[in-house]
């Protein structure tokens, strides 16, 4: 991030650096409490307020990740896919009733 602070706007800076701490937090729930997938998710859906972050950063984090057209991870991929250390989800439909 710091090498690449001339080529971003301070809004860019800003929100990628929020961005980096909660990638921090959630390396340090995964490796502190690996089971705890409700935090997990937590911080996941936390960070999303804070847009995309770069794809290097994705890629060097997670290299076997596929992206689609539009530049997004596909977290659940074609085959078995997903995130390692995470429950699988399958293929059913999701039902709110």
């Amino acid at each position: 991030l710091a090498e690449n602070k001339e080529d971003l706007s301070e809004e860019d800076y800003q929100k990628y650096g929020t961005q980096y701490q909660f990638f921090q937090r959630i390396v340090h729930v995964y490796e502190t409490e690996p089971d705890n997938f409700p935090r997990i998710q937590e911080l996941m859906q936390q960070i999303q307020d804070f847009g995309q972050p770069p794809v290097d950063i994705i890629r060097s984090l997670a290299p076997e990740l596929e992206f689609d057209s539009d530049g997004m991870p596909m977290m659940m991929g074609g085959g078995e896919g997903g995130i390692p250390g995470m429950p699988q989800m399958g293929n059913e439909q999701c039902v709110i009733s």
